[in-house]
């Protein structure tokens, strides 16, 4: 007999994702990848997000340090979102949002509320500059 589970999580598919919402999701993935390999992630971003290259992986920085568990994400050509990928994406969404207490309450059972203050100001940074340069 197979257990039931109360929640089960289902990535969504990346084409189900918004053109923001992939570059972001593109960008965490390649952060990943380079980090991993001690190579600097900032300069091959800056193609890809331009200006706020630097503002993205300042929260990813700050992201993975805080993070409970070590950061999970899929291979830049995987079709599916990671739970750590879709939780990165509410966030940013949230923040374009400005929705600081949606942001806190996805958080809110992972960090303490002073490493949420810090991505909260982090990924309201990441997000005025890609708007502004929008």
């Amino acid at each position: 007999m197979r257990a039931q589970t109360l929640f089960a999580y289902m990535p969504p598919p990346v084409a189900a994702l918004g053109e923001e919402a992939r570059v972001h999701l593109r960008a965490a993935r390649l952060w990943v990848m380079l980090a991993r390999t001690g190579r600097s992630p900032r300069l091959v971003l800056g193609a890809l997000l331009g200006g706020a290259a630097g503002s993205f992986s300042a929260l990813m920085d700050r992201l993975v340090t805080s993070w409970p568990d070590p950061f999970t994400t899929f291979p830049p050509c995987a079709s599916r979102v990671s739970p750590d990928e879709h939780v990165l994406l509410t966030l940013l969404a949230c923040a374009e949002a400005d929705a600081a207490p949606n942001f806190h309450e996805v958080l809110t059972d992972m960090l303490p509320a002073v490493e949420r203050q810090r991505l909260w100001t982090a990924a309201c940074r990441l997000m005025a500059e890609r708007i502004g340069a929008g």
